[in-house]
């Protein structure tokens, strides 16, 4: 069932869901092929259950390739868009809040590449 999410998506592929696991994922790597493939097939077919989740996914993908979670204020949109989803990230390692505090050490040590193309 795994390998036709390959043939249907047109990108992505299979790989384990940890190194000693024989359960088997499916991923799709990159923003390019996020925006181009999946974004567009869960707006032909919408999602039921997680269609919340799927809006603040397709949100943050779009941001991203906008290049817009490299300052510090379209980088904390994104982490609490992101933090939202999935029973509020529940299941995440890290807090919102130890995320955001490392933030402005991210920001700053980003190419300042969106701010360039603001110009």
């Amino acid at each position: 069932m795994l390998e036709a999410l390959v043939s249907v998506f047109g990108c992505g592929g299979l790989r384990p869901k940890g190194p000693n696991s024989s359960v088997w994922s499916f991923a799709v790597d990159g923003l390019v092929a996020q925006e181009q493939h999946v974004v567009p097939f869960f707006e032909c077919h919408p999602l039921v259950v997680k269609a919340d989740d799927f809006r603040a996914y397709s949100a943050i993908v779009r941001s991203m390739r906008r290049k817009e979670h490299l300052d510090r204020d379209g980088f904390e949109r994104l982490v609490r868009l992101a933090y939202g989803m999935n029973l509020a990230g529940k299941q995440r390692s890290r807090s919102m809040g130890e995320i955001l505090a490392g933030s402005s050490e991210t920001a700053r040590q980003a190419p300042s590449t969106h701010a360039k193309s603001r110009r």
